[in-house]
């Protein structure tokens, strides 16, 4: 049964003041919804086995919950600081040419990512870049689009983005070649079974995409697609004693819910994957390290007319 907008802003308006004793206002409604939001995508319990997809009414009606048994007035200012930051991001949604600059000096060697003192900020550069200027060709040429799958499904290629783009600025290395393993890595999918071949068969869709659809192939070098396309193909079938960075931070981007969900089952390759893992038991760690990614990812994705993501936002909340 459908849960309507209009119901569940009625719903949040009465909960809150409930909670405060006071009517409360739009922008108290707003981000309050909005950090609950962010927490049911965040934890892994929810929405797919903690990926970003999940039904408008469900996530409706797990906010109310949210807020009916999580919600403390205290934390209200709290909550509508984070909201302005994320209205404050959205007006910043397109890259700007300092930041376009930023990512082709990273690619063609001119500066190095250690270069920036502020690692978000590479981070928010990169997550656009992938959002505004990769995936919407990804979703255009990926078999996951077109089976229509679940747990293997964009969703699921968005989040390993992040996590990808996450390690890469961490760890110091070029994000550009790691991310776009990332957005190709289960490009040939069929089905969200157990497939030993769907890495070696996304080669020629990803190859076809880096050698004729992406549009700054000036920033990869040869090495750099060889590395690109060794990850995506060896990323679920690895090779032994392998030392290919941009492997390594796919494999542990691609793996990090594995571990939140069944506990390690195998080592991570990079230190950052390493301290990431032992948030397994841990869920408000997971929630405190995944929200502020997800955020920058909504606030910055665009459609394929380019638009922000912000003007769909009122059909979710």
């Amino acid at each position: 049964m459908s849960y309507l907008k209009t119901d569940f802003y009625k719903d949040v308006f009465e909960l809150l003041k409930h909670k405060k004793n006071t009517l409360p206002t739009k922008e108290e409604c707003m981000a309050v919804s909005h950090h609950m939001e962010y927490n049911i995508r965040a934890d892994r319990s929810y929405a797919n086995n903690g990926h970003l997809k999940i039904s408008t009414s469900y996530l409706r009606l797990k906010i109310i919950a949210q807020i009916k048994n999580n919600l403390h007035a205290n934390d209200i200012p709290r909550y509508i600081e984070e909201y302005q930051k994320y209205k404050d991001n959205q007006k910043n949604w397109k890259l700007t040419p300092k930041e376009e600059d930023d990512i082709k000096d990273i690619a063609l060697l001119q500066k190095k990512v250690s270069d920036f003192d502020n690692k978000d900020y590479l981070k928010n550069i990169y997550i656009k870049y992938f959002n505004q200027k990769v995936l919407p060709h990804i979703k255009k040429i990926s078999l996951q689009v077109k089976n229509n799958l679940d747990y293997h499904g964009m969703w699921h290629t968005e989040q390993v983005a992040l996590f990808a783009i996450d390690i890469a600025v961490e760890e110091n290395l070029n994000p550009l070649p790691i991310l776009l393993a990332a957005a190709l890595h289960d490009c040939a999918r069929k089905n969200d079974r157990h497939d030993p071949q769907h890495g070696i068969n996304c080669e020629p869709i990803a190859r076809n995409y880096l050698n004729n659809i992406y549009q700054d192939k000036y920033l990869l070098n040869k090495n750099d697609i060889d590395d690109i396309i060794f990850a995506i193909t060896h990323h679920n079938v690895p090779p032994k004693d392998e030392n290919n960075k941009v492997l390594n931070c796919l494999q542990d981007a691609d793996s990090i819910r594995l571990w939140w969900k069944n506990g390690q089952s195998y080592p991570a390759h990079t230190k950052t994957a390493q301290r990431l893992s032992m948030y397994g038991p841990y869920k408000y760690k997971q929630i405190k390290y995944l929200r502020p990614l997800l955020e920058k990812m909504r606030a910055t994705s665009v459609d394929s007319s380019q638009k922000v993501l912000n003007q769909q936002l009122s059909q979710t909340i």
